[in-house]
Parts: structure tokens; C-alpha cells; sequence
């Protein structure tokens, strides 16, 4: 089984370097171009079925890949971004003023820290490596398979494949409309690539 990881393109919110989670923010202009490079190259790619978060962002890419290969699409809450709470829209020299225990905090030690009224990055792993071992029982294992998620939830999934502690999880970055790469089969899971950007034209990289 092959799953292809794939983070959405640019939001309004990413361009202004706003935080977000839950937020149901929609892809701009570039971010929905990203998308259509991206759904060329998953054109071939041969699979059976995407699942995607439920939010806009994500299920704006998936749009753009059924017309071009149509399958099945489903919707899983476990895939959506962290809950940030109240930091949602916020940017970082915003949360350095107004949340700066939370801010040394995450920081230091990212593992510790609980959004205020939002989620933890333990929790998050958790809801989306289950959701990646569901989508497993429901296929076989010849099948390929497109993931659309957010940035902290696909590096989550690829930290917990390769066992990352959380602790290092800022040693990783995801680049907007990237894909991963992981192989699943009765020897275990390996990933296979990281971070790739090959698929979009010079001016969406």
C-alpha cells in the first residue's frame, strides 16, 4: 500500500502569517493554482480513493484531483490541523506579546503544551495516526491511496512512522502543497520521500 501525503496550498492566513487550526479558511489565488499542480501530478498516481480533512483548504485540492482522476472522496475529522484555540489567527510576534509563557513554552519544549482552549500535539498525533491505521483496514494492499491534510498533521504522521519524539517535532518543516510519501505492507511502513515540491511549476514552490 502506498499513501500520498499532501498538504494543502496557500490561504490568505499563511501568506500573513497568521496561525491557523479549526479555522475554515479557503485557498487564494496561488494556493488554489498549487492545487491544480498538484492534482496533475496525482493524476498519475493510480489511486483508489483520497481522503481529506473536512476543511475548506483540504477539500479544495481533493476538488481539483477528482476532475482529473475521479474516485472516492472522504471526509475525516482526524486529519484536520491542531486546535489552536484561542491563537487561532494569530500571528507570532502577537502570541510573543499576548501569550508569552505559552510562547517559551512551545519553544522549548512543544510536547508540554496544550493550546489554550485548543489541543496538544499528543492529541493530534494520536487522532491522526489513527485515522491513517483506519484507512489502512479499509483497503488492500496493492492499492495507492491520497492523504490531504494540514502542516503539524502530516509532520504528526510522519513523526510518529519514523518515531520522532515530540520533543523534536520543530526540527521538521512542511512546505505549503508538498507531498510525502510512505510505503505500508506486511515488512512495516518506510517512508519514501519528504517534503517534495517537484510537482509544482517555479512560480508555486
Amino acid at each position: 500500500m502506498k499513501f500520498f501525503l499532501v498538504r494543502h496550498g496557500e490561504t490568505e492566513w499563511n501568506k500573513l502569517g497568521r496561525f491557523q487550526g479549526h479555522e475554515d479558511i479557503d485557498l487564494n489565488e496561488r494556493g488554489l493554482s498549487q492545487a491544480k499542480d498538484t492534482a496533475q501530478a496525482a493524476a498519475a498516481w493510480g489511486h483508489a480513493a483520497i481522503y481529506t480533512s473536512p476543511l475548506i483548504r483540504t477539500r479544495r485540492v481533493a476538488d481539483e484531483m477528482v476532475k482529473l482522476a475521479p474516485v472516492p472522496v472522504v471526509e475525516k475529522p482526524g486529519l484536520k490541523e491542531l486546535d489552536l484555540g484561542d491563537l487561532e489567527g494569530v500571528t507570532g510576534e502577537e502570541m510573543r506579546q499576548g501569550w508569552s509563557e505559552i510562547y517559551e513554552a512551545w519553544r522549548a519544549g512543544p510536547e508540554k503544551v496544550s493550546m489554550p482552549n485548543g489541543e496538544s500535539l499528543g492529541q493530534l498525533r494520536e487522532r491522526a495516526w489513527q485515522t491513517i491505521l483506519d484507512i489502512e483496514q479499509k483497503h488492500n494492499g496493492d492499492e495507492s491511496l491520497v492523504v490531504i491534510s494540514h502542516n503539524f498533521a502530516i509532520r504528526s504522521i510522519i513523526g510518529e512512522l519514523l518515531g520522532v519524539p515530540l520533543e523534536n517535532f520543530h526540527r521538521m518543516s512542511l512546505n505549503l502543497a508538498s507531498v510525502c510519501t510512505f510505503d505500508s505492507d506486511d515488512r512495516g511502513r518506510r517512508l519514501t520521500s519528504y517534503n517534495s515540491t517537484d510537482h509544482l511549476s517555479p512560480e508555486n514552490r
